[in-house]
């Protein structure tokens, strides 16, 4: 699979965590389920952002070679935005994630 598919993929999944908040802050499970995408796209933006890829230069490259004359469209500005938003996704819900699972105190008790 494709990192910039899978960041894509992540980017949703975290956005749907943050709007099942509610439910999952009380289970550790799924908040360390939900914490795994923030940290894998954070450190896909700090890749993104420091590596050897340009995101926003490939995708103009790859549009004018399937679409010869045609004229850009507005949504590849995004593309020069889009590791800094998985940064700043990826932080914030990540931080918050790890609040919660800081909060929740382990019950269980050790059997002997």
């Amino acid at each position: 699979m494709n990192p910039l598919i899978l960041s894509l993929i992540c980017l949703v999944s975290v956005g749907i965590s943050a709007n099942l908040i509610k439910l999952i802050r009380g289970n550790r499970i799924l908040l360390i389920i939900s914490l795994l995408p923030c940290i894998y796209i954070f450190i896909f933006g700090l890749y993104a952002t420091l590596g050897p890829m340009d995101l926003y230069k490939d995708g103009t490259d790859n549009f004018y070679a399937q679409n010869p004359g045609k004229e850009l469209p507005i949504v590849f500005v995004l593309l020069k935005f889009y590791q800094y938003i998985l940064m700043i996704v990826g932080a914030v819900f990540g931080f918050i994630y790890f609040n919660y699972i800081k909060k929740i105190k382990d019950t269980s008790e050790p059997l002997d």
